[in-house]
């Protein structure tokens, strides 16, 4: 385990924004700028959906045959699964990645952590955009980077680039002179690691935000949750447990 801040490497969790949606707008240039929904095997129900779908608030997980007439109504392009297309692209953008990166861990087929060396201003934001920047113009995918110490606080970074206007896509959780108040943005249940049976007791206990865990009595969670509660807690502070 290493310390916080003992060194200049962070690591960041890259994302790809509405990922199934995304590949089938880049290949098809109908669909961009156009409400697009996935459907699952068999067209049973809705699993993607741009941000054109988004903005009209329609709910991932509804079943097709319930929502088919309001999306007709709404000009709503409506797709089957294309798995081998999502797969492909996935291995393109990872392929890319690496030339960005001193190591990568793909994580999804949509998602990687990556681990970078800060320059010597600490500063990542330029990298940042030089990596969604080249990715869009290779493949027509936006994408989200949270960056941080170690795994959890990167995870926690790019919820926090996602929900952020003003952030651009890219939330570095190190170059912030405010981390309490971004921390009490993300609910216990949201934090990666913690599961539901975990959340409801740490709510019980009055934790509700990943501020509030990271502060909690260390033999408290311990005792409930062993070297895995820990673990998480030591990340929360900066601490590197997981490589």
């Amino acid at each position: 385990m290493k310390s916080k801040n003992s060194s200049n490497k962070a690591t960041a969790l890259i994302d790809a924004n509405n990922f199934y949606a995304s590949c089938e707008q880049s290949i098809n240039p109908y669909l961009r700028n156009k409400p697009v929904v996935i459907l699952s095997n068999n067209d049973g129900c809705i699993i993607a959906r741009s941000p054109e779908a988004r903005a009209l608030k329609i709910k991932m997980g509804t079943p097709y045959f319930k929502a088919k007439e309001s999306l007709n109504r709404l000009g709503v392009a409506v797709l089957s699964s294309n798995y081998s297309l999502y797969g492909d692209m996935s291995k393109r953008l990872m392929n890319l990645l690496k030339d960005f990166s001193e190591e990568i861990e793909i994580y999804s087929i949509d998602e990687a952590f990556v681990s970078i060396i800060r320059p010597k201003d600490k500063n990542l934001n330029p990298w940042a955009r030089k990596v969604r920047c080249l990715i869009y113009q290779n493949l027509g995918i936006t994408l989200t980077i949270g960056i941080g110490e170690n795994k959890v606080r990167a995870k926690i970074a790019n919820k926090l680039a996602k929900n952020i206007d003003h952030s651009a896509g890219i939330f570095d959780l190190v170059r912030i002179y405010n981390e309490n108040d971004y921390l009490r943005k993300i609910s216990v249940d949201k934090i990666w690691g913690i599961g539901k049976q975990t959340s409801n007791w740490l709510e019980g206990k009055g934790i509700k935000n990943a501020k509030e865990l990271r502060d909690m009595d260390e033999n408290e969670i311990t005792k409930k949750l062993g070297i895995i509660g820990k673990r998480l807690q030591l990340e929360l502070k900066g601490n590197e447990c997981l490589k």
